[in-house]
């Protein structure tokens, strides 16, 4: 174990085709699967956490107490197949017609799975991840929305922010589909139990498949049109008796502007802001005329909707990477750390680290990192962790050394070189090869607003290539 306080105050050493990128790499994610889906222990309404990182590593459900609910049981027993989730903290960035825009100097991205009969657009990374192992259905995929104030090199580009066999293993054996997936459920209440104290008590709003839908009991509905895949329910947690409230309805196909025929297969509520983002299943009912496009955006409650599009006019889905007839989306989730001027109400930058522009160095930057927040239930410590992906140039597989460093307050250095990874090791499967580095961080230092800077190197005998920094609150 290293602790920051001792290590960022050593003498500082100055820094002499990929896999997953983007700003999203190893991101925790809470999800489903299918009832076709074979994962053991699992049920088509159970949900299922990965943790931060990329190691194989299957937890456990978060372990309830008054501010970290019981995930297990916010359905009362019901045996329905769940497939939109949403704790309703999604940040959805848009104006009054659906049009994705991001106010400057903050910065936004949504990631989503997609459905199995998804082909995508010839030549895109839905395509190829499609006749990838495991297929396309269980991975997620990342897209950093254009107008953020990001490096220009990770805006605008569909990326993979986790991979099936990174979410575990056996999604690669069906192939394995995920139908809902939701990243605050694990980046707060696996990975950073410390922090749920400081939220609201959690809100799950959720969707049921229209086959399950008559499994609906009936305490949860005042109408029989309440019945339906359309249907939103949600449900509260309830710190003091460590239960969930009855689930209820929260919005009605109507709310949506849809049909009670109609079943939503992928959601993202943004409860502050009263907008969502969703997804209808494609072939309900059975077409009768053009698709719905896989991606739309709404203000809770007006019976209005839109394709939620760039401002030039070209739809989301179609920057995601898909097409035209089976494509569809069925699981969504969207993000925005905020700024200073207008924060995060989950305090995000607390959690999840931003990439800055290049340091001056004139070397490629090709390298795909990421920072989280942390937590050890066990040892009552937190800490700030860093991932890499990537090979030095040419970018494939190589003999050659990944240097992970850190600094304090300032993301020009000096750099503390922290830890030196030989490469490749045999034991490492995955693609791009990821390197982890992590920090203790000490409590006078945590929550004071402090910022770390994380900075990774891959070098070569000729070449070498280094990340984006990136920045954590402390």
């Amino acid at each position: 174990m290293r602790s920051l306080m001792l290590t960022l105050f050593a003498l500082p050493v100055a820094l002499v085709a990929q896999a997953p990128g983007g700003p999203l790499v190893g991101l925790p994610h809470g999800y489903s699967v299918d009832p076709g889906t074979l994962l053991p222990g699992s049920t088509a309404s159970k949900l299922q956490f990965s943790n931060a990182g990329i190691d194989a590593t299957q937890p456990s459900a978060p372990i309830p107490s008054s501010a970290i609910p019981d995930f297990t049981t916010y359905l009362g027993g019901a045996p329905v197949d769940v497939n939109g989730f949403s704790l309703g903290w999604d940040w959805v960035v848009a104006n009054a017609i659906g049009e994705a825009v991001v106010a400057p100097p903050q910065w936004a991205a949504v990631t989503g799975s997609v459905t199995p009969g998804t082909v995508g657009l010839p030549g895109s990374l839905v395509s190829a991840e499609g006749s990838a192992l495991g297929g396309v259905a269980a991975d997620i995929i990342g897209y950093v929305i254009p107008g953020s104030s990001l490096p220009p090199a990770i805006v605008g580009t569909p990326f993979r922010a986790q991979d099936a066999l990174e979410l575990n293993p056996l999604l690669a054996g069906t192939p394995g589909n995920l139908d809902a997936h939701d990243i605050y459920v694990s980046l707060i209440y696996l990975e950073n139990p410390q922090l749920a104290p400081l939220l609201p008590p959690a809100t799950v709003y959720f969707t049921v498949t229209a086959a399950t839908a008559p499994l609906i009991p009936a305490a949860w509905i005042t109408s029989p049109t309440q019945i339906s895949g359309a249907t939103v329910f949600s449900t509260t947690w309830i710190p003091t008796t460590m239960s969930w409230t009855p689930p209820a309805v929260a919005f009605e196909a109507a709310d949506f502007g849809i049909d009670v025929t109609e079943d939503i297969d992928a959601l993202a509520i943004d409860s502050a802001q009263g907008t969502a983002l969703f997804s209808t299943d494609l072939l309900l009912p059975a077409p009768v005329g053009p698709a719905r496009n896989p991606l739309l955006w709404t203000v809770l409650g007006s019976g209005i909707h839109f394709i939620y599009r760039l401002p030039n006019g070209t739809p989301l889905s179609t920057e995601l990477g898909l097409g035209l007839g089976s494509d569809d989306i069925d699981g969504i989730c969207s993000l925005d750390p905020g700024s200073a001027a207008n924060p995060s109400p989950i305090n995000l930058p607390l959690m999840l680290g931003t990439p800055l522009p290049p340091l001056p160095f004139g070397v490629p930057n090709d390298l795909r990192a990421s920072a989280y927040r942390t937590f050890d239930p066990f040892s009552q410590q937190e800490f700030a962790n860093t991932w890499m992906v990537g090979w030095p140039p040419p970018g494939n597989q190589q003999l050659s050394l990944a240097v992970s460093a850190a600094a304090l307050g300032n993301p020009g250095g000096p750099y503390i070189v922290l830890d030196v990874f030989t490469r490749p090791q045999p034991t490492n499967q995955y693609e791009g090869h990821p390197e982890h580095t992590y920090l203790q961080i000490p409590p006078s230092v945590s929550m004071t607003g402090q910022q770390l800077f994380f900075l990774w190197g891959a070098l070569s005998p000729s070449t070498f290539d280094m990340s984006l920094p990136l920045r954590l609150v402390l």
